[in-house]
């Protein structure tokens, strides 16, 4: 507890200088002072040193620093070769380090790249703890921005995670057999995982190490009544990932008289503070999340085929294997209740109405939202936590034999064996030109393939900017601005309904197409042109020699946003 309130405030009060106070996490050393006493009830609880617990950390830290490379000690000297085994998704490792360098170089809360051609007009609405954390590493070592993520940020995320499941069981290891018992249980959750349910925590996405630890820390306090607690950590929860707001109505209305009114009238002050800030701060460019339109929503609310998506989605949720955990932890909880036929508000139907609920949340934003689907994220490591307290439950109340049996069939075997692959599509000549050619300072280019259409609806991988791994060349400050979009509009037809408006609303030309190219270089302060072999607008280029040539496409510089040089 000590370890993560800890981590919030130091955090928080690094991205306040930075940001000149314009972050979201201005609100964590409020809440601190509001709640402080709520979270003290665990204190007296430590059994022992603060200096064994670092080093535990710190062993617990290098551990899955190496698991997540599968041991392969050459990328302590080619780093960046694994970065795809580690996460094997490239928008979103663009799009990640992108984030990070913004708020590192420029001070910035903000997901919206086109700011660098528009002007920084505010904060994004965004969970930014974990760039923020990396930026403060890189206030003492500076290197590339996906290095620090991915080799510190997430093995550190993965630790804090490892840590609150550790948390969860430590309490009740009373002899060897139980030590014994409890080491099987965090070696499958770290390096196993379980079939059907979750991956191992040293293959965890960025998000899910986000969520996990925070749900894992609000049902530990719900468990043992510490109603008040789990509120202020749910509190914490939203400000870094908004979605966890409607989780901390759902606790105040479900718990309604196990809280102070004290407890309400701060909570209603953050709540304004919250509103407040994004009032005054949040940025003046069209949402990237969210198709806002009330009169459409609200009549798509109440059309039947909106009600048949919303029975759709609660039936697969009925169906699919997390209802399963939800239902045996709630047998398990609940067990008396249960018994004696009545309803009464306790952890089991927190948890079954917080997932149920937030697949309802799912369904009824799926029309207007392209991440709608992060409601049912959250459901799924809820299910997780259900799983982590089964578990729990088992070995507390001495089923060792069943608690034995369960690993055994749901312990997933291939990711031990998996192998780590390196990069090798990878041209390292190209990154040192763009290296020379930067100086170290952020540069705008043109991606000029006007013949290409939007391969998937996940947009921000491929607009305002292209996604790629060369823009760590200059530590992600090399911003590709997609030229000419006519392709990419006529594409978004091809997309479900519910995301094509949405697509055509953020997906808008960034430069006027009535003056030739030349002039939108000028104008913009262009430096680097990135142009498809087939492309029309070679022709402008006919008289230069590129700076690199790849496969499908020519790399020009041009000097300092001109076309001279």
């Amino acid at each position: 507890m000590n370890f993560f309130i800890g981590f919030m405030m130091v955090v928080s009060v690094y991205a306040i200088i930075k940001s000149g106070g314009k972050t979201i996490l201005s609100l964590v050393p409020l809440v601190y002072l509001f709640f402080r006493a709520n979270l003290r009830v665990f204190e007296g609880r430590k059994g022992y040193s603060t200096w064994k617990f670092i080093a535990g950390v710190v062993g617990l830290f290098m551990a899955l620093f190496f698991l997540q490379i599968d041991f392969q000690f050459d990328a302590l000297g080619d780093p960046f070769s694994y970065l795809s085994f580690i996460h094997p998704y490239p928008g979103e490792r663009y799009i990640y380090s992108t984030i990070m360098s913004i708020a590192h170089y420029e001070g910035v809360e903000t997901v919206s790249i086109e700011s660098f051609i528009t002007g920084f007009t505010g904060v994004s609405v965004y969970h930014f703890v974990e760039f923020w954390l990396g930026s403060l590493f890189k206030s003492f070592y500076n290197v590339k921005s996906d290095i620090v993520l991915f080799y510190f940020v997430f093995p550190l995320f993965k630790t804090f995670t490892m840590l609150t499941i550790i948390s969860v069981f430590s309490e009740e290891v009373s002899s060897k057999k139980v030590f014994v018992l409890v080491l099987c249980i965090l070696l499958c959750f770290s390096v196993l995982g379980f079939l059907w349910i979750t991956n191992p925590i040293s293959k965890y996405h960025l998000r899910d190490m986000i969520m996990l630890p925070m749900l894992v820390f609000a049902f530990y306090s719900l468990y043992h009544g510490k109603y008040s607690t789990a509120l202020v950590l749910l509190i914490f929860a939203s400000i870094e990932y908004i979605l966890f707001i409607p989780v901390v109505f759902l606790t105040l209305v479900l718990f309604y008289n196990r809280f102070k009114r004290d407890d309400y009238i701060k909570f209603m002050m953050f709540i304004v503070l919250y509103v407040l800030f994004y009032f005054c701060f949040r940025e003046d460019i069209a949402n990237k999340y969210f198709d806002v339109g009330e009169e459409k929503v609200w009549f798509s609310i109440v059309s039947g085929s909106k009600l048949h998506e919303v029975y759709r989605v609660i039936l697969l949720a009925l169906l699919t294997y997390p209802i399963r955990l939800i239902i045996a932890l709630c047998a398990l909880v609940s067990f008396q209740v249960l018994k004696k036929k009545m309803i009464i508000a306790d952890i089991g139907l927190w948890i079954l109405s917080f997932f149920l609920g937030y697949h309802l949340l799912y369904a009824i934003a799926s029309d207007y939202s392209l991440d709608a689907w992060q409601f049912k994220q959250i459901a799924v490591n809820l299910s997780v936590v259900a799983f982590i307290f089964v578990l729990f439950e088992l070995v507390r109340r001495r089923m060792y034999a069943i608690c034995v049996v369960v690993l055994l069939l749901q312990s997933d075997y291939k990711y031990p064996f998996g192998g780590a692959k390196k990069n090798d599509n990878y041209d390292f000549a190209l990154e040192q030109k763009l290296g020379v050619v930067s100086k170290g300072k952020p540069i705008k280019g043109f991606f000029v393939d006007e013949n290409e259409g939007l391969p998937e609806k996940w947009a921000l991988f491929y607009y305002p900017t292209r996604a790629t791994d060369y823009a760590r060349s200059n530590d992600y400050r090399m911003y590709l601005f997609n030229y000419d979009i006519s392709r990419f509009k006529r594409s978004i037809s091809m997309f479900e309904p519910s995301a094509q408006p949405i697509l055509n609303r953020i997906i808008k030309p960034l430069f006027p197409m009535n003056v030739d190219l030349q002039t939108n270089i000028r104008n913009y302060g262009v430096s680097i042109v990135w142009v498809n072999k087939k492309s029309k607008y070679l022709s402008v280029f006919k008289d230069k020699k590129p700076l690199h040539e790849l496969e499908s496409y020519y790399i020009f510089y041009l000097g300092d946003g001109t076309t001279k040089g």
